[in-house]
């Protein structure tokens, strides 16, 4: 009897054990674990948010303004020829090879290309107007009538499916044409209508600058870096990588840039882009009243309308690196002559990116230190000089105005020439205005002539000194004088000159 119990409670265990395989494998094939398609391009594809979406062709003129290209959404293989297929696997793997912009390093076949490049949608640009390009399933030279492709899929599964991805390809015989960029702003048209609402280009290695001035030009945002990404071929040492990232539901920074090339064509052309609708061709008749082609460059009431990225950096970048000031000042500079969408921001990005204002953070400079080149307090006896020469050019200076001079700024002054009396304590505006001309020289003169012109300052430093010199003496003729004598009180840098004469050369107070 115990033992047809253990029998029986033995074939229940088995029998539970099965049952839980098979939830198992039941779980698993409704839910399939499906790796990153950067760890594994043989992943298959994740499907897009939006399937039913309606998606146009977009025709488009090249870097030349004259020939015509038209990019098709793809959103099944089966839609091209196989022919195409294997041109375009053909140029991905040789980009592969060349091993400088993707992190794939072995060739596709044709089945892994097919579900990694047209698995979940795809779009194609082909030479040519809407209509000459209409059947996409007819035999070409795909080596002159195909001019790139670039893929939109997610970029996480499951409940980040919302994010997406993509990956671009201009083929090798039509590089320099503009394609990537009319291909990027295909990508942020279709992308959004596929359900996605935010796009991040996980590496995009900083080495490949023609893709890096494609996104900075559509407002995509440098959003991290992954530091030594890239074992590239063409570099011997590891390349950094640049994390893009951008939001698709806010496309004003983009459009504004775009209608920017809009306005320009259609002043130079005098038509309409080819992919304006009537809306579009309304505004731009509007917009047109207010710009201007000048030699070549569009201008808005005398600004340089600038609408590449790149050039939006390095304008700001050269402005910033005159004077290195804070992001107002860079931005009033700039708005002087130039005009782009939110110049404020690209400034900002330079001032982060800019190492001397990087280091002038980490040890900033206090008013005591500005006759000192390395950062160190002067040594009491330059400091005597200073102050010896700040009263000689108060004296010098005031002689020359005609103005009380304080009795006890004459002690200890050994002068070199006799002094003009004064001749009258209220002198006319006629007398003041002959004597204002003379005044800075007179007293950055008498400075420099007690401090010795043979030491071995920078010509900035002597700059800033003859600044701080006649700050101080400015100050000074602004005092208000008494009815005999004015009272000059003992400055800061007096009092540390005493202090550290009587702590360094033991002079008794």
């Amino acid at each position: 009897m115990p033992d047809l119990q253990v029998q029986q409670q033995q074939q229940q265990q088995v029998q539970t054990e099965l049952q839980l395989r098979e939830d198992q494998q039941h779980q698993h094939q409704q839910y399939p674990q499906k790796p990153s398609i950067l760890e594994d391009p043989n992943a298959d594809p994740l499907p897009s948010p939006n399937q039913n979406a309606i998606l146009s062709p977009r025709s488009v003129y090249l870097r030349d303004h004259v020939s015509i290209a038209t990019i098709h959404p793809i959103t099944h293989p089966s839609l091209v020829p196989s022919s195409l297929i294997v041109y375009l696997m053909n140029e991905f793997n040789q980009e592969l090879e060349r091993g400088d912009t993707y992190p794939l390093e072995e060739p596709m076949t044709i089945e892994q290309f097919t579900k990694y490049w047209f698995g979940t949608f795809a779009a194609v640009m082909f030479m040519g107007g809407k209509e000459e390009t209409s059947n996409l399933l007819e035999e070409k030279d795909w080596t002159t009538q195909c001019l790139g492709t670039f893929y939109i899929k997610p970029n996480y599964p499951g409940r980040s499916s919302h994010v997406c991805n993509g990956g671009f390809l201009t083929t090798h015989a039509s590089r320099g044409k503009g394609c990537g960029k009319h291909m990027g702003d295909a990508y942020l048209e279709y992308a959004p209508k596929l359900g996605y609402t935010y796009s991040i280009f996980n590496l995009v290695y900083e080495t490949n600058v023609a893709s890096c001035k494609i996104w900075d030009g559509l407002g995509f945002k440098r959003i991290g870096k992954v530091k030594g990404a890239g074992r590239l071929r063409s570099h011997s040492y590891l390349v950094d990588a640049i994390i893009y990232g951008r939001d698709l539901n806010d496309d004003d920074d983009y459009v504004s840039d775009e209608r920017f090339d809009k306005i320009r064509f259609y002043l130079e052309k005098g038509k309409y882009p080819p992919t304006a609708d009537r809306s579009e061709k309304s505004r731009l008749r509007s917009a047109a009243t207010h710009y201007k082609l000048e030699n070549g460059k569009l201008m808005l009431k005398d600004k340089e309308v600038i609408s590449d990225g790149q050039m939006q950096y390095e304008i700001a970048r050269s402005v910033h690196c005159q004077a290195h000031g804070g992001i107002n000042k860079t931005t009033a500079s700039i708005a002087e002559k130039y005009h782009w969408v939110r110049i404020k921001e690209t400034v900002s990005q330079v001032i982060r990116n800019c190492a001397e204002c990087k280091e002038h953070a980490k040890a900033p400079v206090v008013r005591g230190e500005r006759f000192s080149s390395s950062g160190s307090n002067p040594p009491p006896q330059l400091l005597l000089q200073q102050v010896e020469a700040t009263r000689a050019a108060a004296i010098a200076a005031a002689a020359n105005m005609d103005i009380p001079v304080d009795p006890a700024m004459m002690e200890d002054v050994q002068h070199t020439h006799q002094f003009a009396p004064v001749a009258n304590m209220n002198p006319t505006s006629d007398e003041v205005a002959a004597n204002q001309s003379s005044q800075h020289a007179a007293a950055v003169a008498a400075a420099r002539a007690a401090l010795h012109e043979g030491d071995s300052l920078t010509e900035e430093d002597r700059a800033m000194r003859d600044r701080h010199l006649m700050e101080t003496l400015m100050a000074e003729m602004k005092r208000e004088p008494a009815i005999d004598s004015v009272a000059y009180p003992k400055t800061d840098v007096e009092r540390e000159v005493e202090r550290q004469l009587r702590a360094g050369m033991e002079i008794e107070p």
